[in-house]
């Protein structure tokens, strides 16, 4: 990253608050978050120009699966127009967009396989989040700006007190109650946000473009992966499988594998098993620090 700013959008969530810890001491772009406004596009690009940044970072997401069953249209607009946008503004401006995408995006792979999705692999989207994200990047290529499309798995991480802290969430629960619910019928790549960062401005600094998986090395079930989070927090509650009622059709397989990334030798991310344990220690660090100031 260059002498002009970056653009953090959204800095105030998981992922973003993360990037903007790992970005202390560079010079940092803001926009108002009304700026950010899809039914005012010219206004909004303009806005992101005004910036003269050298990179925009996009933690800005819709992320709530369930409700874009019902409510598409807002899913669409924030993972879809808002990237397409930001995307055309980064070409006026000769920015990089960084931008965060879904291995959900993977759908059913040919033959119902739970093999781990390259980033080769073709996108078949089967929810209305996972098709609204898919349409981002699809966006992004069409504005023909420099990019840099990270494909997610299950993102964990932040302080214990971020709301939307599933391992800590876990932990919590497993203190409250004897038996814990889980299903074992759905796998993924739980993934740190640290490490996303720390792999995303690698990739930055190598001035890599294109889309890429960003998931912890693994596959995992839901089942499997609360497990793991309970044992290395010296707990041991009941566990039962559980298969939960959802609305969104998700696929069964989110799992990855950071195929480009390894071919290109440059791909840092750590073991699921491994950062899950690393994660849990540090919380339960941070829990303590907090006992000893009270």
């Amino acid at each position: 990253m260059n002498h002009r700013p970056v653009l953090l959008l959204g800095a105030s969530g998981m992922l973003g608050s993360r990037f903007a810890a790992h970005l202390a001491g560079r010079p940092l772009a803001l926009v108002p978050r009304e700026a950010l406004d899809v039914t005012r596009p010219r206004h909004l690009v303009d806005a992101i120009v005004a910036t003269s940044a050298a990179t925009i970072v996009n933690c800005v997401a819709d992320t709530d699966v369930e409700g874009a069953e019902a409510e598409p249209s807002r899913a669409f607009a924030v993972n879809a127009l808002l990237p397409g946008l930001l995307a055309q503004a980064a070409r006026e401006m000769d920015a990089l967009l960084v931008h965060f995408s879904s291995t959900g995006c993977y759908g059913r792979a040919a033959g119902g396989g739970l093999a781990p999705h390259s980033d080769f692999s073709p996108l078949h989207p089967t929810t209305v989040h996972h098709k609204s994200k898919a349409a981002g990047e699809a966006a992004i290529l069409e504005a023909g700006c420099r990019h840099l499309v990270l494909r997610l798995g299950w993102l964990y991480g932040g302080s214990m007190g971020h709301r939307r802290n599933f391992v800590w969430a876990r932990i919590l629960e497993a203190r409250q109650k004897p038996e814990l619910f889980s299903d074992p019928h759905q796998i993924g790549s739980p993934t740190d946000v640290e490490d996303v960062v720390r792999q995303t401005l690698l990739l930055v600094d190598e001035r890599m473009t294109g889309s890429f998986n960003c998931v912890a090395s693994g596959a995992v079930s839901r089942f499997d992966y609360v497990r793991h989070i309970l044992a290395s927090a010296g707990l041991s509650p009941v566990l039962v499988p559980k298969r939960f009622d959802r609305r969104a059709p998700v696929s069964p397989n989110e799992a990855a594998v950071n195929d480009k990334l390894t071919l290109l030798g440059l791909n840092r991310m750590p073991a699921w098993d491994a950062a899950v344990t690393a994660y849990v220690e540090a919380l339960l660090a941070e829990e303590g620090r907090s006992a000893d100031v009270r």
